[in-house]
């Protein structure tokens, strides 16, 4: 596989290089190619003329690069500070430059999305850009605003809820299913676009906005063991804790309001639970 790394004197910012890598047998050669991008060139390779902001001290920044039809989502952990000057205007054409390079060396890649701990926006935002899919061609195309929806999204069909991170609304709850009401979450520019969409107040007061369109429940087993970081005082983020999910559901039943919250989804089951803070 090939990683792909900045050269040249500096006139053409989106000039890179590519290198080769391998990956042990058996691990996925898109994530691989994408850890090694992230751990930076060689000291040979630098010696010769590449140069990155990625380096030793951004290695394992990928959380997630997973394919959805040609779709590849690339997630980043937030550690934007190491590579600041990715942000400048020279900087973020070198940076989509590698990334896009190393992405579509596979062919199924047709299209490449750049999220921030599951936020296009924010990692766009960083690269002075719109929240765009770049496309093999060298074009990029707007991502609608259902799509930039936080967590897993908010529009997995109507089937069973696939593996993932989603918010929306626990109805009933008993010790070992739940009944779940998906909701969509949007945060910063998303939620200023979404708020627009649903003719409500824009940008929304809090920062954040909540569609919830459709009345569709599902109903989900929980895991033995899940935890619910639960708020104990739905005012309050502070009193956030961890309690045990057969408490929570009996605890939840003497409060007035019930927060939204996060449902993190495995093999089909629950198995943890994060109530939203709403200011």
């Amino acid at each position: 596989m090939l990683v792909y790394f900045s050269e040249g004197d500096g006139t053409d910012c989106s000039l890179v290089g590519r290198h080769e890598r391998t990956i042990a047998a058996g691990l996925d050669p898109i994530r691989g190619s994408f850890d090694a991008l992230v751990a930076g060139p060689t000291p040979e390779e630098r010696e010769a003329g590449a140069f990155s902001f990625f380096s030793d001290e951004t290695a394992g920044m990928i959380r997630s690069a997973e394919l959805d039809g040609d779709l590849l989502i690339v997630d980043f952990e937030d550690r934007l500070a190491l590579i600041s000057n990715a942000g400048t205007s020279c900087g973020s054409a070198a940076f989509a430059s590698a990334l896009t390079s190393t992405a579509f060396q596979f062919p199924e890649v047709e299209r490449l999305r750049l999220t921030l701990e599951g936020s296009c926006d924010e990692m766009m935002s960083f690269l002075q850009g719109e929240c765009v899919d770049f496309v093999r061609d060298g074009e990029s195309i707007l991502v609608p605003v259902i799509e930039r929806a936080s967590g897993s999204g908010c529009s997995p069909g109507d089937g069973a809820l696939p593996d993932g991170r989603w918010f929306g609304y626990v109805d009933a709850a008993s010790d070992d299913d739940l009944s779940f009401d998906l909701a969509c979450w949007f945060i910063g520019i998303a939620a200023i676009e979404a708020a627009a969409e649903d003719g409500v107040e824009s940008p929304p007061p809090n920062g954040y906005h909540i569609r919830n369109e459709r009345e569709v429940v599902r109903d989900l087993d929980v895991a033995p063991g899940t935890q619910v970081n639960w708020l104990a005082n739905t005012g309050d983020p502070a009193t956030a804790t961890d309690i045990e999910y057969s408490r929570w559901v009996s605890d939840r039943l003497d409060r007035p309001f019930q927060p939204g919250l996060w449902l993190t989804v495995e093999d089909g089951d629950v198995v943890a639970i994060e109530e939203q803070y709403q200011p």
